[in-house]
């Protein structure tokens, strides 16, 4: 059997794959409203900030803190518990088709710092080893990559001497902004496609909630995105606002996203069908 096919099977058989023949074949929703749905329970459950019961695929760690000082040895500062998607499943399958290990392996490594930042953590190169199941070294020379791609990875001692620096969900909207495709940024940053919508369709509705005067902190929960992320994503927003090609970009969208209609409710869907 062909990887693609392989590929092809494991996609069949994600909890994903799960919800969409649920929602088509018991409550009649078309293919379309069907994956508005996926998309709207992947923001709010698996885009966010984990705080809950760790769902297949995360690990919990204890990691230091982002606001240890990093001169006491790691045993003596302050720690936090974070929870770290490894393995994000049919998304993670479909950069290991194109990207092979090593670009999974980056695209992970891209995502788990992240993660950990947005819940007030910091990890080490050993927490990314052991996290992923490889040793250490392997993590430094995936590190020296992208960064010589020019990508920021916020680990412990390399985030205090940086700041909070640009990352690679700002650089995901930055390059949409430019007019980018979902397909190209996804294979320039070892992330699928879905994920980097994903990302567009939540910086898009932290604008919009902005715009509405809605403050950061509730954008942040209604969004279910940290408080960090949410302050990027309006920088972002201010910055595209005197760049003309972005802000041509972003009131497209934006206007593309006030004019969608909403799914119909299950109740509206059920009247429909009545003869």
């Amino acid at each position: 059997m062909s990887q693609a096919s392989a590929q092809g099977r494991l996609a069949l058989k994600t909890p994903e794959a799960a919800f969409l023949r649920v929602m088509q074949e018991e409550f009649g929703f078309s293919p379309r409203v069907c994956r508005e749905l996926l998309q709207v329970g992947q923001e709010m459950l698996v885009g966010g900030v984990s705080a809950g019961a760790v769902r297949p695929g995360q690990v919990r760690l204890v990691v230091a803190s982002f606001h240890a000082p990093f001169g006491p040895p790691l045993a003596e500062v302050e720690k936090v518990e974070v929870t770290l998607t490894v393995d994000n499943g049919a998304e993670d399958a479909e950069v290991r088709q194109w990207a092979g290990l090593g670009g999974l392996r980056q695209g992970r490594i891209l995502r788990l710092t992240e993660e950990a930042l947005a819940q007030g953590g910091v990890l080490t190169q050993e927490d990314l080893a052991r996290a992923l199941g490889v040793e250490p070294r392997t993590i430094r020379r995936d590190i020296q990559g992208l960064k010589a791609e020019g990508y920021l990875i916020p680990t412990r001692g390399q985030v205090k001497g940086v700041g909070r620096g640009q990352t690679h969900k700002v650089k995901i909207i930055e390059l949409w902004l430019d007019r980018q495709g979902y397909d190209q940024i996804a294979r320039r940053l070892y992330h699928s496609p879905q994920a980097i919508k994903r990302y567009v369709s939540t910086f898009l509705r932290v604008v919009l909630l902005h715009q509405q005067g809605t403050v950061g902190s509730d954008i942040a929960f209604l969004t279910h995105t940290s408080e960090r992320l949410v302050q990027d994503y309006l920088a972002v927003y201010q910055q595209a606002l005197s760049v003309p090609h972005r802000c041509e970009k972003l009131s497209e969208e934006l206007d593309r996203v006030r004019a969608r209609p909403k799914p119909a409710s299950l109740a509206e869907k059920k009247r429909e069908q009545r003869p």
